[in-house]
C-alpha cells in the first residue's frame, strides 16, 4: 500500500527538521507511538506502535533505520516490527522531502512524504480496504498534530474580535433619543379615563359525550403463544455455530461458543395466536 502527504506548512525547513529528529516531540505527533528512543544518533531508533484495527489490538515493537539524509532537505528511512499476539508483521519504507519557499515576507515549507507499507499475518486477513482506511486516518491525524505543533512554535493564537469592531457603541453611533415633553393639565383632562376591566365570562360547561358500549359486548383479548419455528431453528443454530467457530479462530473469547447458539435459538422464536 502506498501513501502520500503533500502539504504547505507555515514553517522553515529548520523548524520541521528539528521536530522530526526530536524523539520526544515526534512521539506526540504519531498516533499510538510510544517509548521512542534514539539507539544510535541519527541512524537507529526504536519505538512501540499500539493500534486497534478492526477486532485486533496491535502492540508492535518497531526498529527504525535512517538509510540516508540531507540536513533540512531529505531523509529516507525504513521501519519494521511484528506483533506476537496476532502474528502480524509490518514493513514501512518512507521518504521525506522539505522544500523551503517564500511568499513575500512569509516563509513556507513544502512537506512531501511518500510511504509504502507491507502487512502480513492475521491483520492482512481483514482485507486491503479496512487496513488502508485506518492507515489514511493515521496519516491525516499526523498532519493535523504537526500543524498544531507549528502553531505552538510560532505562537499563533485564535484571534478575538475587538470590543468595538463590527458593532456600534452606545451613545456614539446611535443618536440620542429626544426626551418626552411633560403633558399639560388640559391635555390630561381631555384624555379618556380607562374603563374598569369586566369580569371574564365563564364559558358554559359542556357535559361529556355519552360513551357508547361496543357492539356485540366485550371481547376477550387474543392470547399469543411463543413457539419454536423448527426449520428456522435448525438454520439459525447452524449459522451461529459457524460464526462462533470463526470468531474463536480469529482469537476472540471462547464465550462465543455459548453466546452465538443462544442468539440463534432466540431468533427462532415465533408467535402463534389462538
Amino acid at each position: 500500500m502506498d501513501f502520500r502527504i503533500d502539504a504547505l506548512l507555515p514553517a522553515t525547513a529548520s523548524q520541521l527538521w528539528a521536530i522530526f529528529f526530536d524523539v520526544k516531540r515526534v512521539a506526540t505527533l504519531i498516533p499510538g507511538c510510544e517509548n521512542v528512543e534514539e539507539v544510535e544518533k541519527l541512524k537507529v531508533f526504536s519505538a512501540v506502535m499500539r493500534q486497534k484495527i478492526g477486532p485486533f489490538k496491535l502492540d508492535v515493537p518497531t526498529r527504525i533505520d535512517v538509510e540516508s539524509y540531507e540536513t533540512e532537505r531529505q531523509v529516507r528511512l525504513k521501519a519494521a516490527g511484528s506483533d506476537k499476539a496476532t502474528g502480524t508483521s509490518i514493513d514501512v519504507g518512507m521518504e521525506v522531502n522539505l522544500e523551503e519557499q517564500r511568499d513575500g515576507d512569509e516563509v513556507l515549507c513544502k512537506l512531501d512524504v511518500s510511504a509504502s507499507m507491507q502487512v502480513a499475518g492475521r491483520l492482512a486477513s481483514l482485507g486491503y480496504p479496512i487496513v488502508r482506511k485506518r492507515s489514511e486516518q493515521l496519516f491525516a491525524e499526523f498532519e493535523e498534530r504537526l500543524r498544531a505543533e507549528l502553531d505552538n512554535v510560532n505562537g499563533v493564537r485564535p484571534t478575538e474580535p475587538s470590543p468595538g469592531s463590527g458593532r456600534e457603541t452606545a451613545g456614539a453611533a446611535r443618536p440620542a433619543a429626544a426626551e418626552p415633553l411633560a403633558p399639560t393639565p388640559a391635555a390630561v383632562a381631555q384624555q379618556p379615563q380607562p374603563r374598569q376591566a369586566e369580569a371574564p365570562r365563564q364559558a358554559p360547561r359542556q357535559s361529556p359525550p355519552p360513551r357508547l358500549a361496543p357492539a356485540g359486548g366485550s371481547r376477550r383479548g387474543r392470547e399469543i403463544e411463543l413457539v419454536f419455528l423448527w426449520p428456522r431453528l435448525g438454520i439459525n443454530v447452524a449459522v451461529a455455530v459457524g460464526v462462533a467457530h470463526g470468531a474463536v479462530a480469529l482469537g476472540q473469547s471462547p464465550w462465543w461458543w455459548l453466546a452465538a447458539p443462544l442468539l440463534g435459538v432466540a431468533a427462532s422464536l415465533g408467535k402463534r395466536a389462538d
